[in-house]
């Protein structure tokens, strides 16, 4: 078996998009039986990427996975020489119309994580400490990249509801060890989230929460965040321990000087993960999960398959080329022989710098049938999509697709549109339906 088969599907992908397009990429795909990477790596290669922020601590630490046994007890987490203690504090409740102190207790899963990301971007690239949520709970869960919203007890909408409110209410705490003052110093740091918030949900989606991020956090933040692609927070939303290895590793991998780069055991990056899963069944856990993250995030090069744990010097998640140095120096020789300090462009890369002369628009509104900018995508539809209705597939794509807002070249459209109606007759054609 070559190098390249043993590296993630990410960074297989990168090296086919380089060497023949995307329809290497579908390929390579299809031989390897991963449709839903693939998927992912597409989306995020078709679309800007989106700046998104999280405290470097947060992406250090994470969170619990799933909830604790008893999720009232404060979670603590451990990296060198830092800390992170996270405290569920009672907050005032009204129950049966009297006044309780109750304890939320602390959050876990996906759910905050994806909020957590969404509330320090506002933070950070507004530069204000005042987060308004919004005044539609479906409206912000589509932009989190959540297309089902229900609102039942057990709905998505009250689940990250209350993961919100567990993470509002609980007290964050780091300490760091070896400050200026000597080997033996520490400091610890309040960094509690917010001071206030206020905010409501209804059956019917009205939805108002404002929150006032504390003076202390806000500027930690400022001075800590770590840059991510919000696109590629989308792909992921539906797995925590995905998430915690791509903010990880978007942390790490940049910040490694050394061209060797660092190794570090499995027990150290079950501490980084919060992960007190049995080893075995954790290694496969994250190598797995490694295939997902990859595609996302096709430059960090890690590797997981021997008994260490090996992190090499890589470009963050947030920058537009497609590939980094350590996969410039491998697969195809046009790659093998590109100068480290040149950038490779692919078919995306060079589609993305004729924005500059072509108008960018959004995708068509109305009926395909007619009007002349409307003749390409419809014969796009009526060969790659037969024999289902044109317009019947645009009034699907414009519901489903992520980035349908977004403003784009034609010749973008026009690539994701066909990469839709094929996707929607091949799966129109296996279900049969009419």
């Amino acid at each position: 078996m070559s190098g390249d088969t043993l590296r993630p599907i990410g960074h297989q992908y990168a090296l086919a998009m380089l060497g023949g397009g995307e329809e290497r990429v579908r390929s390579l795909a299809q031989s390897a039986g991963t449709q839903l990477t693939m998927d992912a790596f597409l989306r995020v290669q078709d679309e800007e990427p989106v700046p998104a922020f999280l405290h470097s601590a947060l992406c250090a630490m994470s969170l619990p996975t799933k909830r604790p046994k008893d999720d009232t007890q404060p979670i603590l987490r451990e990296d060198g020489k830092y800390a992170l203690a996270i405290n569920p504090r009672p907050i005032l409740q009204t129950v049966d119309g009297k006044p309780t102190l109750r304890s939320l207790g602390v959050p876990y899963g996906a759910y905050p994580r994806v909020a957590l990301i969404y509330l320090l971007s506002q933070a950070v690239t507004k530069r204000s400490r005042d987060v308004y949520l919004g005044r539609n709970f479906t409206e912000w869960m589509r932009r989190l990249g959540y297309q089902t919203v229900s609102y039942g007890p057990r709905g998505t909408a009250n689940l990250m509801r209350e993961q919100v409110d567990r993470l509002l209410a609980c007290e964050w705490q780091i300490r760091w060890e070896g400050n200026e003052g000597g080997d033996n110093a520490f400091a610890v740091r309040d960094v509690k989230i917010s001071n206030e918030y206020a905010g409501s949900l209804e059956k019917n989606g009205a939805f108002a929460r404002e929150i006032r991020m504390s003076e202390a956090f806000y500027s930690h933040l400022l001075d800590h965040a770590v840059p991510l692609n919000e696109v590629a927070i989308r792909e992921l939303k539906g797995t925590p321990t995905a998430l915690d290895l791509y903010t990880y590793l978007a942390y790490r991998l940049p910040r490694i000087g050394s061209d060797r780069g660092q190794i570090i055991s499995w027990d150290q990056l079950a501490k980084h993960l919060g992960n007190d899963a049995d080893s075995k069944r954790f290694r496969q856990t994250v190598r797995e999960t490694m295939q997902l993250v990859s595609a996302v995030y096709p430059n960090a090069d890690v590797d997981f398959s021997g008994r260490k744990v090996v992190l090499r010097p890589s470009p963050a998640p947030l920058e537009r080329k497609l590939v980094g140095p350590h996969l410039r120096a491998i697969g195809a020789s046009t790659v093998e022989t590109a100068p480290r300090s040149s950038v490779v462009k692919t078919p995306r890369a060079r589609l993305r710098e004729t924005k500059a002369v072509e108008p960018l628009l959004h995708f068509p509104g109305g009926s395909l049938t007619y009007g002349d900018r409307e003749t390409k995508f419809r014969a796009i539809g009526l060969d790659k999509g037969q024999p289902w209705c044109v317009d019947t597939m645009a009034n699907a794509f414009r519901a489903g697709f992520p980035g349908i807002k977004q403003a784009r070249t034609d010749a973008e459209w026009l690539r994701v549109w066909e990469g839709f109606v094929i996707k929607y007759a091949e799966r129109r054609s296996q279900t049969g339906a009419s």
